[in-house]
């Protein structure tokens, strides 16, 4: 349930939704997401509606506005009848009763059996699944293969230490002046996600089992990551556009990024000669490990979810089909479609066999070294807790004042394990 301390904060959201999407037309279905590729998913609909007879409209609102904007619609009895989840808010929307299961809807059992247990894992809250798949992977290391040969340096590092070393010598080498982009700007997809990416990699968690903190404890994995940040921007070697940059892909497409960790389809792009002045330069590496820890990595799955206010359920549950499993015809029309156009990783393991997706990744990643990157995923379960986006929307600011020196690393990290343990005393857990 919403806590009553959220309702002021939720009604005034409402008025988010004033002009946040176009007005769409009565009939029909309503999708609605972030706005990725909105002329391909509307080309999608197009062949939804060919093959089904249900119209279907895509009403987007902004990536870093999507969330409140959906609370927002939610509160309000949204008229939105399918809609993207992210795995940082799923349990928050299903605990609310704002997203509906599809484990008992008739043919869910056959789409779920096609897919990793891992990937249901995660699209699953209280016992029950929520949706099918929109994209998932892995987050990896991608790096300017160029750049290191032109400073005389040998192979990616294997430690993050290394790669602060084989940075200086980039930047000494007057290659670029900045060779590390780590995304540590506020939003969903930034500054925690490279936090935690920073401590797997060490071999670390930013919460136990039974999700408490451990980030704040002296000497954590979690504590050295944002160390080793604070020592890459003192050294002038982590670009400063870190902290505000929207899509470091593109910094790394035009050649002035040697290494950055990214979600792997992104080198489709990094890579793709129409979009990028350095294709073919961008390789993959594991992510940099420790002396002792190898690799550490996250895995993520976003998904296609039906709302509580579907005014045709059966109508919506054909388009979460059609969109994250098979359409019409028995294939995985739209998750191949992503894969072959834009490197989205997908779930459904029949088109791990598809010929023509195997050639299309090889053709921008090396598959081998992304399924072993794939081996030293961690789970985050603390993710799924209802109350993790409040939680997680909170740190930023404090996160990035403890990276740049502006406020003492224990007193935020401290003060952030306290906000978590309140909110997870007042949920209940």
């Amino acid at each position: 349930m919403v806590k009553l301390r959220h309702i002021a904060i939720l009604v005034a959201l409402v008025g988010l939704l004033l002009g946040g999407a176009a007005q769409a037309q009565d009939d029909g279905l309503k999708l609605t997401g972030w706005p990725y590729e909105v002329d391909v998913v509307t080309e999608n609909l197009g062949r939804f509606t060919d093959q089904t007879g249900h119209g279907a409209v895509f009403l987007p609102f902004p990536s870093n506005e999507y969330r409140d904007k959906m609370v927002a619609s939610f509160v309000a009895g949204t008229e939105f009848d399918v809609a993207y989840v992210r795995d940082s808010y799923l349990a928050e929307w299903a605990s609310a009763g704002w997203i509906l299961p599809i484990s008992d809807l008739e043919g869910a059992d056959e789409l779920l059996a096609d897919l990793p247990a891992g990937i249901i894992e995660q699209m699953s809250y209280d016992g029950q699944v929520y949706g099918l798949p929109y994209y998932s992977g892995v987050q990896t290391m991608a790096y300017n293969a160029a750049h290191l040969e032109a400073a005389g340096v040998d192979a990616p590092p294997e430690t993050w230490d290394e790669m602060l070393e084989q940075a200086q010598m980039i930047k000494d080498a007057g290659v670029v002046e900045y060779p590390i982009l780590m995304q540590l700007r506020s939003g969903e997809n930034y500054l925690l996600r490279e936090w935690e990416t920073l401590t797997a990699s060490r071999g670390g968690r930013l919460f136990d089992e039974d999700f408490n903190p451990l980030f704040h404890l002296e000497g954590s994995a979690a504590w050295e990551a944002l160390d080793w940040l604070t020592e890459g921007l003192d050294m002038g070697v982590i670009d400063p556009a870190s902290l505000t940059d929207d899509d470091g892909t593109l910094l790394m497409a035009a050649g002035t990024t040697s290494f950055m960790t990214t979600t792997d389809y992104t080198l489709k792009a990094m890579n793709d000669p129409e979009q990028s002045n350095v294709a073919g330069d961008v390789k993959n590496a594991l992510v940099p490990g420790t002396d002792e820890v190898r690799s550490g990595t996250w895995g993520y799955v976003r998904l296609y979810a039906i709302t509580n206010n579907a005014q045709d359920m059966d109508a919506a549950w054909q388009l979460v089909q059609f969109l994250g499993g098979k359409d019409a015809t028995g294939v995985y029309y739209v998750p191949k479609r992503w894969a072959l156009e834009f490197g989205l990783g997908f779930s459904p393991a029949p088109l791990y066999e598809d010929e023509e997706v195997r050639n299309s990744i090889s053709g921008w990643i090396d598959p081998d070294l992304l399924s072993e990157q794939s081996e030293y995923a961690i789970s985050r379960p603390y993710r799924f807790v209802p109350f993790f986006s409040d939680w997680e929307i909170g740190s930023w600011g404090p996160l990035q004042a403890a990276i740049l020196g502006d406020a003492d690393k224990g007193e935020v990290l401290n003060e952030l394990a306290e906000e978590w343990n309140e909110l997870k005393e007042d949920w209940g857990y």
